[in-house]
């Protein structure tokens, strides 16, 4: 049997020395491994883009190739531009539609809220201000009305003399008010 000693002379400073080198060398070598990784991706996907960029770049002369000489492609842009115009044409349309009175919405309002017995001979506006003036069979009709009408959360601001209450039957009135603007502009509650 053969036995073997080992001493180490080395004072604990130099010992530390040499770990501490060889911990670097480490660090130093995973360094190295990181970076090539790094720039190994870095070259690969430079790689792809160039090959998507020439793709894109032969797929494209091949379209204005096509486009120029095909009969059918110059139709296809005809209509391209005939969809276009449709579609700002309808963009237009609705931005009239969202910035206009709805003056049918109103009247269709009106024709829920007048009582059977009242008729209206005159209905003039200016602005958001509606004039109103017709005749009711008794003043029960137009007080009717006039409650609806106030009742209403869309219309504001009554004027309504009180020489409307003068007669007892076939009751003369006239009166105006307001409509707030939110009910009768865009997607009012009209």
């Amino acid at each position: 049997m053969n036995m073997r000693v080992s001493l180490n002379l080395l004072p604990e400073e130099k010992k530390e020395i040499i770990r501490r080198k060889g911990f670097d060398r480490f660090l130093f070598l995973q360094a190295v491994l990181l970076f090539s990784v790094v720039v190994f991706y870095l070259l690969v996907l430079g790689g792809v883009f160039f090959i998507v960029h020439e793709n894109r770049a032969y797929v494209e002369s091949l379209g204005q190739g096509y486009s120029s000489d095909s009969p059918e492609a110059k139709d296809l842009s005809g209509y391209e531009s005939e969809f276009r115009d449709a579609n700002a044409f309808a963009a237009q349309a609705n931005r009239f539609g969202r910035v206009r009175p709805d003056w049918s919405g109103f009247l269709v309002r009106m024709d829920r809220l007048i009582p059977p017995h009242v008729s209206f001979s005159s209905l003039s506006t200016k602005g958001y201000q509606v004039f109103v003036s017709g005749v009711a069979a008794t003043r029960d009709d137009f007080l009717t009305l006039e409650t609806s009408l106030k009742g209403d959360e869309c219309f504001s601001d009554f004027q309504v003399p009180v020489s409307n209450l003068f007669s007892e039957k076939n009751v003369d009135f006239q009166f105006d008010f307001t409509i707030r603007e939110n009910c009768l502009i865009g997607t009012g509650t009209l």
